[in-house]
């Protein structure tokens, strides 16, 4: 199976580099070199560069398996997760830690004397009153208001447009 991008896309010249002005279409096949993250370097024709993994379709037009390692194939496996996706068992194995950051990170810790300090220079005080979340009042009906038919509902605002948090 041939994996084909996802949308209209841009190349990028490296992972979170420049993309390319000009766009290739959705369903182009692209041959995939290598994995870097949440990048795919891969081919397309004579020309090649970066995709966000998220815009190639690994299975190709009719579905089926993909080709990133997640490293669930197989019985007895150990698959180890992180706070985001992308990682594969090879960038966990071969990860290494960056002491200078950690020592960046340690010089922002606080001891408990300062931290009282800020609350009383601030005026932090406790709050006093228990916080009751319940849950929202349902809303009455909507009376027919002879407004035309189709996804409108009263003011003509359409009813059945999809939320923030709808999937």
């Amino acid at each position: 199976m041939a994996q084909t991008l996802r949308e209209d896309q841009g190349l990028f010249d490296k992972p979170d580099g420049t993309q390319s002005a000009s766009k290739i279409k959705a369903g182009t096949a692209v041959k995939p070199l290598k994995r870097q993250g949440f990048w795919v370097e891969v081919q397309i024709g004579a020309a090649s560069g970066w995709l966000k993994v998220s815009m190639v379709n690994f299975g190709g037009a009719s579905g089926g398996p993909t080709a990133i390692d997640t490293g669930r194939l197989g019985t007895g496996n150990i698959v180890s997760t992180s706070a985001t996706r992308g990682l594969s068992a090879k960038d966990l194995i071969n990860g290494k830690p960056n002491f200078d950051e950690l020592q960046k990170l340690e010089l922002l810790n606080a001891d408990g004397a300062a931290v009282m300090a800020f609350m009383s220079e601030g005026n932090v005080k406790p709050i006093e009153q228990k916080i009751s979340l319940a849950p929202p009042a349902k809303a009455a009906p909507v009376a027919s208001t002879g407004a035309p038919s189709g996804n409108a509902g009263a003011g003509g605002v359409p009813t059945n447009q999809k939320k923030d948090d709808d999937w």
